[in-house]
């Protein structure tokens, strides 16, 4: 496919996606399902293009008004496709969008400038001197960002109204939740590198069957089939790819000897630490990846009760169950309220550990799904902590005297994680914090527990880990006198 036909597709899907509260993969998955025409390249290029941009949405969109002010658009429909090409000018310096990782001969162009000037005279109409006036504004647009931003970051302030639209466009981040994070004392050069980390594409963790295979050994099968990896920095079952790549056609996957799950979401499961003859209540277990990890580091030997509320993604806990060969995990459908009810009573005061994996914005999975944080409102989040206290409260139950509960989410809001916590240790002084450095394996606390080795709460950051973005609290039920 030409490089100019690709920017069109780019175009219109990133048109959809701006004004959809759906997921991005699931509307991009249906807009080539209908156009078989596409091939796997090209399908490549559109969804790079596509998602790097969302991620920079407001910045790109941005640099491209600009532009389109001073030197006007000859077509009649220039957006989004002014946006698109703006993103393919200078993706590669805000190391979102590296244009030249994507190109293939097949496109018709010889590099990335000889692409951008015919899509800029097919998609905006515009040529010669306009066309490199048009180019000169994006430039010029782009340096005034860096240009503002890196004063407020110095400054460490952002007060006035023109100073915190420029730095929540450096940010590609919507201003009240800048705002919010500054007013929690995070500073504007931790805030810009939070959000900077949130503009590259994520790497994809995988976690080993220490039962089925070694970390090294499953690098050595990926390696040897020409699949970029290496070990994972924290947890001692992770590996990482740095680029989404199929593995469904490995016997390593099909056995069970790996799954994939980001290193944060590992630690989760390392925060339990769940002996071998535990009773374990996993209380939204969603597609049980967490349950399989206890599963496995139980040693099978455990009882693993998996429940949540969306039953359509726990059908997928008893596949992965038994391609894994584990036979401790039980599941109990929450979505027959009634029956969990009474399936679950019988265990109150009486699980060794229970996690909960809360429902939460997703903010800490933004650069999977960019969408995430174009369409958070205040009175999302707000209604949502109620929501987690409740939940955490309920599960709470079930924990026996002396026995484990850990609270976690994939957010970066402090909302969702430490003023939950809080708020539940307040009206619940039966459940004490319990330093995770009696949880996680030695190694895993030298690095993560350095600065405050008796941490309760851990934060696991994009642009410190490089993982998603974790919250996980580890608590436990004073014992009765």
């Amino acid at each position: 496919m030409q490089f100019t036909s690709l920017i069109g597709h780019s175009a219109q899907l990133y048109h959809i996606l701006r004004k959809s509260h759906r997921t991005g993969e699931d509307i991009a998955s249906d807009y080539f399902r209908s156009r078989k025409y596409i091939g796997s390249k090209d399908r490549k290029f559109i969804s790079e293009l596509l998602f790097s941009s969302l991620r920079v949405a407001t910045l790109i969109e941005y640099c491209a008004k600009q532009a389109s002010e001073i030197v006007p658009i000859e077509l009649e429909q220039g957006y989004p496709y002014d946006v698109m090409i703006a993103h393919c000018m200078i993706g590669t310096s805000l190391s979102s969008f590296p244009i030249n990782q994507y190109l293939h001969p097949f496109f018709g162009i010889r590099d990335a400038n000889e692409g951008i000037q015919l899509a800029i005279e097919e998609k905006l109409g515009l040529y010669d001197e306009s066309a490199e006036s048009w180019k000169a504004e994006i430039e010029k647009a782009y340096a005034h960002i860096l240009e503002e931003s890196k004063k407020i970051i110095e400054k460490d302030d952002f007060s006035n109204e023109e100073q915190a639209h420029i730095f929540s466009l450096y940010c590609a981040m919507p201003l009240w939740i800048v705002e919010r994070w500054h007013e929690q004392g995070k500073s504007c050069k931790e805030i810009a590198e939070l959000c900077v980390s949130l503009h590259s594409v994520a790497p994809v963790g995988l976690r080993i069957n220490a039962e089925m295979i070694s970390r090294q050994r499953a690098i050595d099968i990926l390696r040897n089939n020409n699949i970029p990896c290496k070990p994972g920095a924290y947890s001692p079952y992770a590996i990482i790819m740095p680029e989404r790549i199929p593995l469904t056609h490995l016997d390593v996957f099909l056995s069970g000897a790996i799954e994939v799950q980001d290193e944060g979401s590992q630690l989760i499961s390392l925060a339990v630490s769940p002996e071998e003859h535990w009773r374990i209540l996993d209380y939204c277990a969603g597609a049980g990846g967490k349950s399989l990890h206890m599963a496995m580091l139980q040693h099978d030997q455990g009882e693993i009760l998996s429940t949540d509320i969306d039953y359509s993604r726990m059908r997928e806990i008893r596949n992965r169950a038994e391609r894994a060969g584990y036979h401790s995990i039980s599941i109990i459908p929450m979505h027959l309220k009634n029956h969990a009810k009474s399936a679950l009573q019988q265990f109150a005061q009486t699980c060794d550990a229970v996690l909960v994996d809360a429902p939460c914005t997703g903010m800490g999975t933004v650069r999977r799904s960019p969408n995430i944080k174009w369409n958070l409102k205040k009175k999302h989040v707000d209604s949502i902590q109620r929501t987690q206290l409740e939940i955490l409260t309920k599960a709470s139950a079930y924990v026996k005297p002396g026995g484990v509960l850990v609270y976690a989410t994939c957010s970066l809001m402090q909302e969702e994680n430490e003023e939950i916590v809080k708020r539940f240790l307040f009206e619940n002084p039966d459940f004490l914090q319990d330093p995770l450095h009696k949880a996680f394996p030695q190694e895993v606390s030298d690095i993560l527990l350095a600065d405050e080795p008796d941490a309760a709460l851990l934060s696991m950051n994009p642009a410190k880990h490089g993982s998603d973005g974790f919250f996980m609290c580890r608590m436990i039920r004073k014992h009765i006198d």
